[in-house]
């Protein structure tokens, strides 16, 4: 499972599983990202929330398929 967060590839757009330092998983859509940050945005069902997220905060970043893939093989 390749660690998009550790290669130089434009992620902007588009849903991935995030891991951060303290343990959370879950899948955030990256709209943007700074030398230091990556903005993130997650919906629920009636709002769009949008944060920032210190990038020595995040230990990786996933494509969703390969994610799910990888955990049912566990």
């Amino acid at each position: 499972m390749r660690n998009l967060a550790a290669e130089n590839e434009d992620m902007s757009g588009k849903v991935y599983m995030v891991e951060m330092k303290d343990g959370e998983i879950s899948s955030f859509r990256i709209i943007g990202e700074t030398s230091t940050h990556y903005i993130f945005s997650y919906s629920t069902n009636e709002t769009v929330e949008v944060f920032e997220k210190a990038k020595n905060e995040v230990i990786g970043i996933f494509e969703v398929r390969e994610w799910w893939d990888s955990k049912g093989s566990e």
